[in-house]
């Protein structure tokens, strides 16, 4: 959640304060002077925008709205007027969905380390889905295990991508299966499998490659004895222009479209934008 001090009155404008989308010099003068700094402008505008362009390059994938980047109570409100989902990481933004009326059905939770009590407050408010991408993650719920279900996350190194995740969250592909075991020893349900190519990917090719791992891992886990496993989280990392162009995101979904649709018919595939949105 956004430090204390950070958190001032929300303040909305009209739809046509401003003449365009960029604000000149002299207007942001004028809202620090009005409103005092520091000063942060959202335009709610460009959320929705954002929200059902991805929509629209991934059909059939439920958006969770990654609270991370910005976790502003005005983005949460309109996204959820928009019918999306969230992902949470801390109990501050757990909170903040709640305050906004948000269905605890429509979030999950993705920190891969968590204290006990944040699986507490998660669970306490409804959230029953969870991520973990080592043993240890996974015992964390045999006290919860009839409440929660877990998401394990898989490791696929993105060297191009601007902020690689996977150099520090997920396991080896290759340690899927005894994640399972693990799991299924302790009786704690898993659901499916997640990953995240990292922050500001720029190359498809990552996450064709890393659906397909997965598409192979579920086949696996089914001749293994292991059945059930019906999710998919594809992460984030979806490319916005900062200083340099990128590839329309319509054009950059179209070969992930394609590895999606070789998926399983049962298995439902989510994503969590944070910054694209």
């Amino acid at each position: 959640m956004l430090p204390r001090a950070a958190r001032q009155a929300l303040n909305v404008l009209p739809n046509d304060s401003f003449d365009s989308t960029s604000l000149t010099e002299t207007e942001v003068r004028s809202l620090v002077a009005r409103f005092g700094s520091p000063l942060l402008v959202v335009d709610c505008e460009q959320v929705r925008r954002q929200y059902h362009a991805l929509k629209a390059a991934l059909p059939g994938v439920d958006l969770h709205y990654a609270l991370k980047p910005l976790p502003h109570a005005a983005v949460v409100a309109c996204l959820r007027d928009e019918g999306a989902f969230f992902d949470l990481a801390t109990t501050g933004e757990v909170e903040l969905v709640k305050q906004q009326g948000i269905a605890a059905d429509r979030c999950i939770h993705t920190h891969p380390i968590k204290r006990d009590i944040d699986i507490r407050d998660a669970l306490r408010f409804g959230v029953t889905t969870f991520v973990a991408d080592n043993p240890d993650e996974i015992l964390k719920f045999v006290r919860y295990r009839k409440r929660a279900e877990l998401l394990i996350r898989v490791s696929f190194r993105s060297p191009n991508a601007v902020c690689d995740l996977s150099k520090k969250f997920g396991c080896d592909p290759s340690a899927v299966r005894d994640m399972l075991q693990v799991a299924r020893r302790a009786g704690v349900r898993v659901r499916g499998l997640s990953f995240h190519v990292g922050s500001q990917a720029t190359d498809p090719a990552k996450y064709v490659e890393a659906i397909e791992a997965c598409k192979n891992l579920f086949a696996e886990a089914l001749l293994a004895g292991m059945p059930g496993l019906d999710t998919l989280d594809i992460g984030g990392g979806f490319p916005v222009p900062y200083n340099e162009d990128v590839m329309p995101i319509d054009e950059f979904c179209a070969p992930i479209r394609d590895a999606l649709a070789k998926l399983p018919s049962h298995v439902r595939v989510i994503a969590e934008p944070g910054r694209f949105i």
